[in-house]
């Protein structure tokens, strides 16, 4: 194995974990005052729904990068918890519209704090890389997600 083919596997390790140690993040319910039952998952499709009030449940899967079907099932049970409500739009009786309620308002609310401490945070530890390592980190990021996108489509024809 030569040196390239030696770092990018020492990529694609460290992202596989990075990965995995997020999908347990988004599995587990977050403390936020008392909406403390909702998991990061839930969370995102609040911040989605927040972001872009009236948006359709396709949009809210595209966002998330989940199926239409996966958006819709997290917005009927965040509708069941009290977070979100669902509307047909007017012109069209088969596209659903998300809002948040009051409850989902102070959620937003909350995941915006902390998603602005977690980015200062970020941003801190960051600061001595200059601009340029920062594109270069977001350009091979962004031709790993389309190596992604490219397999999901292999395995399930989207």
């Amino acid at each position: 194995m030569n040196n390239s083919d030696e770092s990018i596997q020492h990529l694609t390790s460290r992202l596989m974990r990075i990965i995995n140690k997020h999908c347990r993040i988004e599995e587990l319910p977050i403390r936020m005052g008392k909406n403390s039952g909702l998991t990061a998952k839930e969370v995102h499709c609040i911040q989605a729904i927040g972001k872009n009030e009236g948006i359709n449940i396709k949009n809210i899967g595209d966002t998330l990068g989940v199926t239409k079907s996966a958006a819709s099932q997290m917005v009927g049970k965040l509708e069941k918890k009290g977070f979100t409500r669902k509307e047909r739009a007017a012109d069209n009786d088969k596209e659903v519209l998300a809002f948040l309620t009051d409850a989902g308002w102070e959620a937003f609310e909350a995941h915006q704090e902390f998603h602005e401490r977690h980015l200062r945070t970020l941003k801190e530890r960051l600061q001595d890389f200059p601009d340029t390592q920062i594109a270069l980190a977001s350009a091979i990021l962004a031709v790993v997600e389309t190596v992604v996108n490219e397999r999901m489509a292999e395995l399930f024809g989207e």
